[in-house]
């Protein structure tokens, strides 16, 4: 990645929990990725359910990057900071994560899929260098195939970082 350096994006990283204009904190990445309380246990006859391999907690960031590059930008910092810090919270300590790259409908689907894994990757090798094990992350492209707002493929919200938790390894 011709990107800056893991340690460089930023001077002074903000608080845990600290709000800042369009970042999402460490503690509301966590809710996002908890699974929500079991409250009751309900077994219809004759169904089953079946999870996708998508199923799981998931939280959407705006992780900027430089226009058709892979390249973090300086204020990615903040959000990376603060999923860092969700991802080295006890509670998802020991969960293992997608990291999805998205895009808008812009371009051709081959190369939105190819940009699209290359973000994903950008984060991950972003985590691994903050000390996050990287076989706790798997990283996928999915281009302009999951937009946020179909009705607006072209929509800047279409370009953003996905992040699924899911769940602790079967040992």
């Amino acid at each position: 990645m011709a990107g800056l350096p893991a340690g460089r994006l930023a001077a002074d990283p903000p608080a845990s929990g600290e709000a800042l204009p369009g970042v999402i904190t460490d503690q509301q990445i966590e809710r996002a990725l908890r699974p929500p309380a079991q409250t009751r246990s309900f077994t219809p006859r004759g169904l089953t359910r079946r999870d996708s391999p998508d199923a799981g907690q998931s939280v959407n960031l705006n992780i900027p990057f430089a226009h058709n590059s892979s390249e973090l930008k300086a204020p990615a910092a903040a959000q990376l900071q603060q999923l860092e810090s969700a991802l080295k919270l006890p509670s998802l300590a020991s969960d293992r994560f997608v990291v999805a790259g998205h895009t808008d409908a812009k371009g051709s689907a081959v190369y939105n899929k190819q940009l699209s894994l290359k973000r994903a990757e950008a984060v991950k090798r972003y985590l691994v260098g903050k000390g996050i094990d990287a076989g706790r992350l798997d990283t996928v492209g999915y281009g302009s195939e999951r937009l946020l707002t179909p009705d607006n493929p072209q929509d800047p919200s279409n370009r953003r970082v996905e992040i699924r938790d899911l769940g602790r390894p079967v040992l």
